[in-house]
């Protein structure tokens, strides 16, 4: 049949909108930098449990702390975010030289399940054994770095550790309870909490807090576009009872989204951003990710080195900046003290790592005080992501303190 007029420019405005999106998706992959190291499966494998946690750029992790490429050596070592202890393992067996590892993680099961494998490993693996390594596994926030060093070797917080990891994803034995309401496809509590000693719960957000605070989250935090509308939704619901389940939530999530604007995936995406901005207002995080950024920089020996892998552009964004403020010397927000010279100082830019040249670093930017050897994030190879979905938004980022 011949096309109307107006089914044939709805035909060009489609192929327009194609080609934006199709640009859009190219700028976005320029903007990236993919890790050129080759996947090793089976040496994720080993460190990895695809029942539980999957260790997210493992290989490109090693590289940023390998000893054989540079100069950098790493004797003292601190996972702020212990998880299954995949990355953790990988470091210890990896380099014979460490003689201090600090592990530490907030969540009480995720640090009983990284304590016992990494007591295992040292037990059973030869290489291991026979290292004066002192492995110590705290269960702290790693906004606690500071206390958590003075506490294991108040000399070792004076001269600096050489090494330290943030992986900020969620592992899977969180999102995999119900129990814990992480989850937007398992039934269970409205928790969200990562410290189960803290006070605040997202049932607690979605019932009491003022509307205004309840869209504030929404629109910040999971950048979502129909914030308002949800908003008024949440606080009617209060009138019925109100929410105690993930459950109750996903089904308002689902009633308020329009069949039109993509069916099924489109409540699934909103859900996401709406669970993704609780839990992030449950447990504060981009505050003390910011500060934390800080600490962890201040805990460094000279050339030491702080990795940080963000899963969302909201962490992404906190990262890069506080590293750029960092180079610099621009204090944090709640600090009353400007270093001279140091506000509003340029970074200069290398195409180079000042130093042996280390494969992966590409492009680096330096301050007065450090060196981002990342100026572009890394993100994981495609047969990385084919293999682990949730990788997919992972940014690897890695400064340097002069």
């Amino acid at each position: 049949a011949a096309s109307s007029p107006s089914s044939s420019s709805a035909i060009v405005v489609a192929s327009s909108s194609s080609k934006s999106k199709s640009k859009a998706a190219l700028a976005f992959v320029k903007r990236r930098t993919r890790s050129e190291r080759e996947f090793d499966e089976e040496y994720m494998k080993k460190y990895g449990d695809e029942d539980s946690h999957i260790p997210v750029m493992l290989g490109e992790v090693m590289d940023v702390f390998d000893s054989s490429s540079s100069s950098f050596r790493l004797r003292s070592f601190v996972d702020c975010t212990l998880g299954a202890a995949g990355h953790s393992c990988a470091i210890i067996q990896a380099h014979p030289e460490l003689q201090t590892y600090i592990g530490l993680d907030v969540d009480p099961v995720a640090h009983e399940e990284a304590q016992s494998r990494i007591n295992n490993m040292l037990n059973s693996t030869p290489a291991c054994s026979s290292t004066n390594l002192k492995a110590h596994m705290l269960l702290k926030n790693f906004k606690e770095i500071k206390q958590a060093i003075g506490q294991v070797d108040e000399k070792l917080l004076l001269s600096g550790v050489d090494g330290i990891l943030m992986d900020l994803g969620m592992s899977s034995m969180q999102v995999d309870d119900p129990r814990r309401g992480f989850s937007m496809l398992n039934n269970g509590p409205l928790d969200m909490r990562m410290d189960p000693k803290g006070s605040l719960k997202a049932e607690d957000i979605l019932n009491s807090w003022p509307p205004t605070e309840v869209g504030k989250i929404l629109q910040e935090y999971g950048e979502e576009s129909n914030w308002y509308s949800l908003q008024n939704k949440i606080v009617k619901a209060r009138l019925g009872g109100g929410f105690h389940t993930t459950g109750d939530l996903v089904d308002l999530i689902r009633g308020s989204t329009s069949r039109v604007k993509g069916g099924r995936q489109g409540w699934i995406k909103t859900a996401a951003r709406v669970f993704q901005a609780l839990r992030i207002a449950v447990n504060d995080e981009l505050k003390t990710l910011e500060n934390s950024l800080y600490n962890c920089f201040d805990c460094l020996s000279p050339g030491g080195r702080l990795a940080v892998i963000s899963f969302h552009s909201l962490e992404d964004r906190i990262v890069k900046q506080t590293f750029l403020n960092i180079i610099n010397n621009i204090p944090r927000k709640d600090d009353t003290i400007i270093e001279e010279g140091g506000f509003g100082a340029e970074p200069k830019e290398f195409n180079y790592y000042p130093g042996e040249k280390e494969v992966w670093i590409k492009q680096v930017v330096k301050g007065s005080s450090g060196v981002i050897l990342t100026k572009r994030p890394i993100t994981a190879t495609p047969k990385e992501e084919k293999l682990n979905s949730r990788c997919r938004s992972a940014k690897l980022r890695v400064i340097q303190k002069m």
